[in-house]
C-alpha cells in the first residue's frame, strides 16, 4: 500500500512539473500577457469570419408550414428573426402577441429572438398543430430546423 502511494505522489509530482514546463515566459512575464501581432491578426480574422455567414438556399418543395410567435410582457419589444437561413429580419417598437406564418423547407434552420429587457416572454415555433420550439424567459430564443 506504501508502494502505490508512493507511485502515485511521484506521478503527481511529474504531472505538475510536465504542466509547469509549458507554462514558459518571457522576461518574467507570461506569454499570454501580451500577444503578438500574429495573434492579435488571427483573433480578429476569427471574429470577422464567424459574422459573416453564409445563408443556405431552400430546396426542394416545402414539407409543411410553421408559425413563430413571441407573447407576453407589457410594453414594446424588439424582434430579430431569421427564417429558412435567410437573411436576419429585425421589428422594432412591436405590441405583442406578435406572429410570423412562413413554409418550411428541409435541412436549413429558422430563429426568432425577442428582446423586451428583463421582462419574461414566451416564444414558440409550431408547425401543422405541432409545438417544436419553447422558451419563457428574459430575451428568449427559439430555433427549428426540419431534417425529414
Amino acid at each position: 500500500m506504501v508502494k502505490r502511494t508512493a507511485v502515485g505522489a511521484v506521478m503527481g509530482i511529474a504531472v505538475v512539473a510536465i504542466a509547469a514546463a509549458g507554462c514558459g515566459t518571457t522576461e518574467g512575464n507570461p506569454k499570454a500577457d501580451e500577444p503578438d501581432a500574429a495573434t492579435s491578426e488571427a483573433t480578429t480574422s476569427a471574429t470577422a469570419t464567424t459574422s459573416e455567414t453564409v445563408a443556405a438556399t431552400p430546396a426542394g418543395p416545402p414539407v409543411g408550414t410553421a408559425t413563430m410567435e413571441v407573447r407576453g410582457g407589457a410594453g414594446p419589444v424588439s424582434i430579430r428573426y431569421q427564417i429558412n437561413g435567410g437573411p436576419e429580419q429585425t421589428e422594432t417598437n412591436v405590441t405583442l402577441p406578435w406572429q410570423k406564418q412562413y413554409p418550411v423547407y428541409n435541412e436549413v434552420q429558422s430563429s426568432v429572438t425577442a428582446d423586451g429587457g428583463d421582462t419574461r416572454l414566451i416564444c414558440t415555433i409550431t408547425m401543422d398543430g405541432n409545438l417544436l420550439a419553447f422558451k419563457s424567459e428574459p430575451r428568449p430564443t427559439c430555433s427549428f430546423s426540419y431534417w425529414g
